[in-house]
């Protein structure tokens, strides 16, 4: 899957004669998949096993068990963002999770995201984010 660049799609907009060749211009890049089949794509392709990545996420396990059986489809950014965190997920890889689930991606000059993004970057536990998280006196990434 390859994303393309915002200034990339800019170059697009300018240049389209109609409105039609910019939206199909992306059309491969993401493709139209679930929350749920992308997680466990995911778990596949890094060779994760899904207890353990509930285990790390914090989650309730039950709720966690719906998101990856896809019985709970938007499951909320917080929770989305807990699970990158848990799989060591690159930013690109959270920024597409974030897409299926249909909530706004990371943004770098928000405090709270900066703090995610740090955590992603450096491949930093859910405890220890929700501590960094606390010691700033940001909401926790789950509570």
């Amino acid at each position: 899957m390859e994303e393309r660049s915002t200034q990339e799609l800019e170059n697009a907009l300018s240049r389209a004669d109609e409105i039609e060749d910019v939206l199909d211009f992306d059309e491969n890049t993401l493709s139209d998949v679930t929350v749920a089949e992308y997680l466990n794509q995911l778990l596949q392709e890094h060779n994760l096993k899904k207890n353990d990545i509930i285990n790390a996420s914090c989650i309730d396990q039950a709720y966690a068990y719906h998101i990856f059986s896809g019985d709970k489809k938007q499951p909320g950014r917080a929770k989305l963002l807990a699970l990158s965190i848990a799989m060591k997920l690159s930013r690109v890889e959270t920024e597409h999770l974030l897409y299926y689930g249909r909530v706004n991606k990371l943004y770098a000059k928000n405090n709270w995201d900066k703090v995610i993004i740090y955590a992603l970057n450096k491949k930093l536990s859910v405890e220890r984010t929700n501590c960094i998280l606390s010691d700033l006196s940001l909401t926790p990434l789950l509570g």
